[in-house]
């Protein structure tokens, strides 16, 4: 893909994996100039568009602090970068955006329902578990048959990474660091037995080689 040109890019996000990490990578694969910084928090959380993370600001050249471009939501910051850096699959044709989109939601829809549940007060734990798992299970199952309706080749589009693979990447790997600790079966409807499908796409992308320092580092946690 090609670098970033003139543009830099500063991602203020926490330090630690979850919602930002598709962008990080993201950032790696379109060979960026980025860096990442760390707001005080809640300190500077009045500081932030809506008063939340992560938040992009893409600088140019030409840019002073007041022209830069600032951009908040996850979806939003993912959705540029992947334009920005040809990781949309036909970017063109707007049904094909949507799904897309739509698979991407999916699997955030599930990364947040098992934080819901794994981070949740006590008493509604049982509720939070029986919403991931049917999260969970109705995801894997429909994206299983996107997968192998696309080749089974390790791609949710074409034969090449998209956004979509680059979301389901991260998210489990973020799932994988996270949680691993706390509970030994608990992403058991994820493993390759379950869905082989999707563990090939996180196979594939784990192997891009601009990724291979990230995903080292987050494999450390």
């Amino acid at each position: 893909m090609l670098a970033s040109g003139s543009s830099t890019f500063t991602l203020r996000y926490f330090d630690f994996p979850s919602r930002g990490e598709a962008t990080k990578a993201l950032l790696l694969l379109g060979g960026a100039e980025w860096e990442h910084k760390v707001p005080a928090w809640p300190q500077e959380k009045s500081l932030q568009p809506v008063g939340r993370l992560p938040v992009l600001i893409e600088h140019s050249a030409s840019d002073s602090d007041d022209t830069s471009f600032t951009l908040s939501e996850t979806a939003a910051i993912e959705y540029y970068l992947a334009t920005k850096y040809g990781y949309i699959h036909q970017p063109a044709d707007p049904k094909c955006v949507a799904r897309q989109l739509e698979l991407r939601a999916h699997i955030c829809d599930m990364y947040t329902a098992f934080a819901e549940w794994k981070l949740g007060p006590d008493e509604v734990a049982p509720k939070n578990k029986k919403i991931f798992n049917t999260t969970a299970g109705c995801v894997v199952r429909f994206h299983e048959q996107v997968l192998k309706e696309n080749g089974s080749n390790g791609h949710y589009f074409g034969s090449t990474t998209t956004l979509v693979d680059i979301s389901l990447f991260t998210n489990i790997l973020a799932l994988r660091t996270v949680f691993s600790g706390l509970d030994p079966d608990m992403l058991e409807l994820l493993n390759s037995d379950n869905a082989p499908e999707m563990n090939r796409v996180i196979d594939t992308v784990s192997a891009e080689p601009a990724l291979a320092s990230y995903v080292a580092e987050l494999t450390k946690l």
